[in-house]
C-alpha cells in the first residue's frame, strides 16, 4: 500500500511540475497603467461601481498590450484571447494569466448587457485587483512607482501640509527643498504625534520641524533605473516609510515617483 502511494505522490509531482517565476521583457511602460488606476480610484469616491467598470477596461488593455510585447500576433484579440496567449507562457506571464481569469467573466458580462452594474464591494476587489496584476508585470522599481508625487515644502505651515494629505488620502507627503529637491517623508504618523503635543491649526509650526521631531529619516531614495528588488528591500527597514526614485538616487534631486509598502506588496 505504502509504495503505492509514493508511486501516486511521484506521478502527480511528474504531472505537475512546478516552475520558477521568470522574468519578463515586455518593455511596457506600467506607469501608464498605474496612473490610470490613480485615477480610477478617484473616480470610485464619485462612482465606485462605474469605477470598477473601468479598471476592468484597465486590465483589457494591460493584458493585451502584455501579449502582443511577448509574440502575439492577433490585432484583435479580446481578453480570453489575451488570457490564453498569456497562459501559453512559462513564468510570471502565467501567473498574470491565472490571476487575471477570475475578472473574464465579469468583463463580458458588463460588456454585453450595460445594464448590469457592479456592487460596491465588488468593484472594490476588482479595483485592487486590477492594480496587483499589473504590478506582477514589474520589471524595475520604476515599474512599481507612481509617477505622480504630492509634496510638502520644508517651509510651509503643516496645517496646510496635512490638508493637502487628507485631500489626496495617502498616508505621507515627499518633503522637498525650495528647488524641489527630496529632503524626508512627512508621514500621517508625524502628524498624529505633533497633533497630540499642540494644536497645528494657525500655529506657526513648519513641515520642518515636524520631521525633525521624529529622529530619523523615513525616506529612502533610488536611482530610477534600480530593480524592483532593490525598492523591496530598502521597505524592510522599519524606519523607512517609502522608497523615492530620483535621477541619481541622491537626495536633494527631484522625485520621480515614489513606492510605498503597499505598492510592494501588490507586486508580490
Amino acid at each position: 500500500m505504502s509504495n503505492r502511494r509514493s508511486r501516486g505522490r511521484q506521478d502527480r509531482r511528474r504531472r505537475e511540475p512546478r516552475q520558477q517565476a521568470q522574468p519578463m521583457e515586455h518593455r511596457l511602460n506600467l506607469v501608464e497603467y498605474i496612473d490610470e488606476l490613480v485615477e480610477v480610484r478617484g473616480a470610485a469616491e464619485e462612482d465606485l461601481a462605474a469605477a470598477g467598470e473601468r479598471a476592468l477596461k484597465v486590465l483589457d488593455g494591460f493584458l493585451s498590450d502584455l501579449a502582443h510585447a511577448l509574440g502575439m500576433e492577433d490585432s484583435r484579440a479580446s481578453m480570453g484571447d489575451s488570457i490564453r496567449y498569456l497562459e501559453g507562457r512559462h513564468g510570471t506571464a502565467r501567473e498574470i494569466a491565472l490571476q487575471a481569469e477570475r475578472y473574464r467573466d465579469t468583463r463580458n458580462a458588463l460588456f454585453h448587457n450595460p445594464d448590469i452594474m457592479l456592487r460596491p464591494e465588488a468593484a472594490q476587489r476588482i479595483i485592487d485587483g486590477v492594480e496587483a496584476i499589473v504590478r506582477m508585470a514589474a520589471e524595475g522599481a520604476r515599474d512599481m512607482a507612481r509617477s505622480r508625487v504630492v509634496t510638502a515644502e520644508a517651509t510651509e505651515p503643516v496645517a496646510d501640509a496635512r490638508d493637502r494629505m487628507l485631500d489626496h488620502g495617502y498616508n505621507q507627503l515627499i518633503v522637498v527643498d525650495q528647488r524641489g529637491g527630496v529632503i524626508d517623508l512627512l508621514t500621517e504618523r508625524d502628524i498624529v504625534v505633533l497633533e497630540a503635543e499642540a494644536n497645528i491649526d494657525g500655529s506657526d509650526l513648519t513641515v520642518e520641524e515636524a520631521i525633525t521631531r521624529r529622529g530619523h529619516s523615513a525616506v529612502a531614495v533610488l536611482p530610477t533605473g534600480s530593480a524592483a528588488q532593490e525598492a523591496v528591500h530598502a521597505l524592510r527597514d522599519e524606519q523607512v516609510n517609502a522608497v523615492v526614485l530620483t535621477e541619481n538616487g541622491k537626495l536633494g534631486e527631484r522625485p520621480l515617483g515614489i513606492i510605498t509598502r503597499g505598492d510592494v506588496l501588490k507586486s508580490l
